[in-house]
């Protein structure tokens, strides 16, 4: 599995693809208001962590990051509920999960 690793912690490489809420406030015809779907957006950059709040799991991800002496600071971040994933991402994560928890082991 692709990574990179940061001050001795691998991060694994995701893409992850996910459900966006679209939203339309103007009227229109019965036709076009069965046109609104959601869309497909598709999130490329390495898996941070999983965690789960209130009994629902949530994936943290990041693209970018700085390292400046002892300071290490994470960028283009973005946390999605599991449940927008698609069945292909959320396997994808369940593979990037057990890289992260293996290399926690190994450590």
């Amino acid at each position: 599995m692709a990574f990179i690793e940061i001050d001795g912690v691998r991060y694994p490489r995701i893409t992850i693809k996910w459900k966006n809420i679209v939203g339309d406030f103007s009227t229109v015809s019965l036709e076009d208001a069965k046109q609104l779907e959601c869309r497909l957006i598709i999130t490329e950059g390495y898996l941070f962590d999983c965690f789960e709040d209130d009994g629902e799991m949530y994936v943290r991800t990041f693209a970018t990051y700085q390292k400046d002496k002892d300071e290490i600071a994470f960028g283009d971040r973005n946390c999605f509920p599991y449940t927008v994933l698609t069945r292909e991402s959320k396997r994808d994560l369940d593979a990037a999960l057990m890289f992260m928890n293996h290399e926690d082991r190994s450590a």
